[in-house]
């Protein structure tokens, strides 16, 4: 681990150390095509990209060139250009830790947003108001700004402004100590933005989880998000996001009681936000270093630490900061046996606890997430009803279907001669029927069929027997919800349009299945293979021989339904999933699904074929699948799909 700290160490230098040198060209040229502009829209533009160019290394270049910037914007009396100016400006003087005069910037630029009509930009400023109230402690203020926020970028459909108000409300989550409540806000966060692919954001989720994960001391799991951020924000050039990686590995290391390591971390960040003088995150990693300082023994460097960082924490308004400094004085005292000063730091530690998180803003944090959780619901409760309309639809035209079948049926007994003539047209009939039901439920855009799972995999292959290559029995399809994806094969004995009916029921029990129990998990399988075998109306079609295998993805995770049906390749070695529960995929791991209506002989003469392929190169696989699947004694109905992450 100490090698790993001072090659993050050397790494984050001479990442620093090129980032300043390649900005001073781009930045020069800004500068002169600044002097040589006359437009004043011209001139705005190239004050924003210079203000821009010093976010992440220079807080007071990047303010003055914003500062600047408004001047244009109020002579030219642009109100969309003030507005952005205020927000950038009280943004960056969020980042400084002087939040009152950020408080006031902001709230000048939402009023301005607000008059323009601009639906997301004021929600954005709503959100950083939030953060505000969040530094100051006042969680139940901070909250009431997120969910306002979250509410605007649901009715607009602004999926990146969703993933942000879910990061801000996990944060209460996190600072109320509720981590799983916390991951689950900060994995919405994640996912968004692995879609969008959102570097930056990526590793910001990335550094949330692993600190909740932190906290409920699950610590290899938090070290791995934090690894995943700090290559990100390295590879990004992003100095602020490397330091507080750095910072937030210090206090793992501190856990694990690893303290030259953490030492050495935490005086990486400090240097860092010091160079960027962030006075917040300076606060806070003094605090850090106190407290490893103090596990050493050196209480009197200690204590240093802790009184400057409670100045800041005093001077800025960070509520936590000034709690855990008067906490952590009272320790240093004790080992002291100053009883006195201790018990005198105690209780003021306890009265800013008691006013961050009293009774009536705990109350008033709960009424917020329950009238948030209300409207969820109310709004999931309108999306089954429509749902519930389009089955009683379904339902009504497949009874119109039987009825239409029991009229042929009598007129094939009572037509003897025209017998194989009604039968061609009961199935023209019948698979018209169904085609339109199909063009109706097609849609709501739900049930995807084919292989590609963009954002999982990044390659895939079937293999199955071609005995009788004018039939197609073997289907996959997925669709996505509330963060997971849901994907299942379905072995057909007689294929056709009868696979509408299976896909608009599939995603009906699981969605139902997941709104009970606020999971996905073997009960599932039950419920749709026992749905598959008694169904009326489906057995009624003669589908007799179907056979479903499914698992569910999250994220990197994956959940195997089917557990007797799935392998893995993971960390060079080949695994069988013995039972249902979730593993987490990395790159270049490879999921293999199998299976076939043939029972448990068939089943073990297709693992054996997955084993005996899986050391070949994954291009190579599907050929050599399909000759060993054609030399078995097998079903037609035999498959093996691959997936690689």
């Amino acid at each position: 681990m100490q090698k790993l700290s001072l090659i993050a160490l050397y790494a984050a230098c001479t990442m620093l150390f090129n980032l300043g040198m390649a900005q001073n060209s781009p930045i020069d040229s800004l500068n002169q095509a600044f002097e040589r502009q006359t437009s004043e829209a011209d001139r705005y533009r190239i004050l924003s990209e210079l203000a821009i160019a010093y976010s992440d290394s220079n807080y007071e270049r990047s303010l003055e060139y914003w500062q600047k910037a408004i001047e244009i914007a109020e002579r030219t009396k642009e109100r969309h250009w003030i507005a952005n100016a205020l927000h950038q400006i009280g943004f960056s003087y969020m980042k400084m830790g002087e939040f009152k005069l950020s408080l006031e910037n902001l709230e000048s630029a939402a009023a301005i947003y607000y008059y323009l009509d601009s639906a997301k930009l004021y929600a954005g400023i709503q959100n950083d108001i939030g953060l505000i109230y969040r530094n100051w402690g006042k969680y139940d203020k901070a909250l009431e700004y997120y969910l306002n926020a979250l509410d605007i970028y649901r009715q607009i459909g602004y999926a990146e402004g969703i993933g942000i108000a879910s990061n801000s409300i996990g944060q209460i989550h996190f600072y109320r100590e509720n981590y799983p409540k916390a991951i689950e806000f900060f994995r919405e966060y994640l996912d968004i933005n692995e879609v969008k692919g959102n570097k930056r954001a990526i590793a910001g989720a990335s550094n949330n989880i692993a600190s909740a994960y932190m906290e409920l001391g699950q610590l290899d799991e938090a070290l791995e998000y934090y690894l995943k951020s700090l290559q990100i924000y390295d590879s990004l050039g992003i100095s602020i996001g490397v330091a507080i990686i750095q910072d937030n590995i210090g206090s793992l290391y501190y856990k694990q009681n690893q303290l030259d390591n953490a030492l050495l971390y935490h005086q990486n960040a400090l240097d860092i936000f010091e160079s960027l003088k962030s006075v917040s995150r300076i606060c806070y990693t003094q605090k850090n270093l106190g407290q490893v300082l103090l596990a050493q023994g050196n209480i009197k460097r200690a204590i240093g630490l802790f009184e400057a960082s409670l100045i800041k924490a005093k001077e800025i308004g960070l509520k936590d900061a000034e709690s855990d400094c008067n906490r952590l004085l009272s320790d240093c005292y004790v080992k002291l046996n100053d009883y006195p000063r201790a018990y005198g730091y105690l209780l003021t530690h306890i009265a800013i606890k008691d006013s961050i998180l009293n009774s009536e803003s705990i109350q008033k944090i709960e009424e917020l997430q329950a009238r948030y959780e209300s409207e969820m619901k109310e709004q999931e409760i309108n999306a089954i009803n429509a749902k519930l309309k389009t089955q009683r639809l379904f339902f009504l035209l497949s009874l119109i279907f039987i009825v239409a079948l029991v009229v042929w049926a009598a007129l094939m007994f009572f037509e003897n001669r025209r017998r194989k003539s009604a039968l061609k047209n009961f199935e023209l009939l019948r698979n018209h029927i169904f085609q339109n039901i199909s063009q109706n439920l097609s849609n709501l855009e739900m049930v995807k069929k084919g292989f590609n799972l963009e954002g999982y995999f990044t390659a895939w292959w079937d293999a199955r027997l071609q005995n009788r290559p004018e039939r197609e029995n073997h289907y996959f399809f997925h669709f996505s919800y509330k963060g997971y994806t849901f994907c299942y094969a379905v072995l057909n004995g007689q294929p056709n349009t009868c696979c509408d009916l299976l896909n608009i029921n599939v995603y009906n029990i699981a969605i139902e299945y997941f709104q009970l129990h606020g999971e996905f998990n073997q009960g599932l399988q039950d419920k749709i293979n026992q749905f598959v075998t008694t169904d009326p109306l489906f057995q009624s079609l003669g589908e007799n021989t179907i056979s479903l295998f499914s698992f569910v993805l999250q994220g990197n995770r994956i959940f195997s339904l089917c557990p007797e049906n799935m392998a893995y390749r993971q960390f060079g070695s080949f695994i069988f999933s013995n039972a249902g529960q979730w593993i987490n995929l990395r790159p270049d791991d490879i999921v293999y699904l199998y299976g076939s209506g043939n029972g448990k002989d068939s089943l073990n003469e297709i693992r054996k074929i997955v084993k005996s392929i899986d050391l070949m190169e994954f291009a190579e696989q599907k050929e050599l699948a399909n000759n060993f699947l054609q030399t078995l004694e097998l079903n037609d109905d035999a498959f093996i799909v691959a997936f690689k992450v």
